[in-house]
């Protein structure tokens, strides 16, 4: 059985971002599956270790599921990201 493993976690353009990717002992040479939720920075909360996600991100939160990974970078512009900022996708481990 895997678990979701957070790999990167922080503010890109004004909006909370969380990256997980699905760790299983299953998943061999596959691409790997990813989770990405981005949630406008308005719902998070600021405390003196920086923003964090509040109750009220889950709300509105944009869950993102691509399959295969090579979508990410093309949701992430979908939703209102620049092309610039797509470098997240970078983040997800090969």
């Amino acid at each position: 059985m895997g678990e979701w493993k957070t790999v990167y976690e922080d503010e890109v353009e004004e909006r909370w971002v969380t990256l997980k990717v699905y760790e299983s002992e299953d998943n061999g040479d596959e691409d790997p599956i990813v989770r990405v939720t981005v949630a406008p920075l308005e719902d998070a909360e600021q405390d003196e270790g920086g923003p964090t996600p509040g109750a009220g991100a889950e709300v509105s939160s944009i869950p993102l599921e691509p399959d295969p990974i090579e979508d990410l970078e093309e949701e992430l512009i979908e939703i209102g990201f620049s092309p610039v900022a797509a470098w997240i996708v970078g983040k997800v481990p090969a």
